[in-house]
């Protein structure tokens, strides 16, 4: 669907040097964002709609751990919605190694109504263009 370069920060690392579980998660969020708004859905519009994410449940699996100053790029595999969103993210170091995995559900959030919303059509077009 869509990937994106990334680079090991120290913001990501533990004291070992090693990207945290956490910087995982975030990244697969971020790669969703950046999908959106390359999708012409800001942040700011998306705020305008009254949508927000709201983080559920996730699971991580590495294989190989990423390491502080490491390049990387993140591949969203998949991404299914219907009641819930399920995103799948691998993340490959610079020889294409397949270095983890995370399965992410997220639910879109009205904040106005604070209330989990379905995904309004004009997004759902965009992961499913046939519709």
């Amino acid at each position: 669907m869509i990937c994106k370069n990334y680079v090991v920060t120290g913001e990501d690392v533990n004291d070992y040097m090693i990207m945290e579980d956490a910087a995982y998660i975030s990244y697969t969020i971020r790669l969703l964002y950046h999908f959106l708004f390359y999708n012409g859905f800001s942040k700011e519009k998306l705020n305008y709609m009254h949508l927000g994410l709201q983080e559920g449940n996730h699971e991580l699996i590495i294989y190989k751990n990423l390491m502080f100053t490491e390049h990387f790029f993140v591949e969203m595999k998949h991404c299914y919605i219907a009641d819930k969103i399920n995103i799948k993210s691998c993340f490959f170091n610079s020889n294409n190694e397949c270095c983890a995995e995370v399965t992410k559900e997220v639910k879109w959030f009205d904040p106005i109504s604070k209330e989990v919303v379905t995904t309004p059509k004009q997004i759902l077009r965009h992961f499913y263009p046939k519709m």
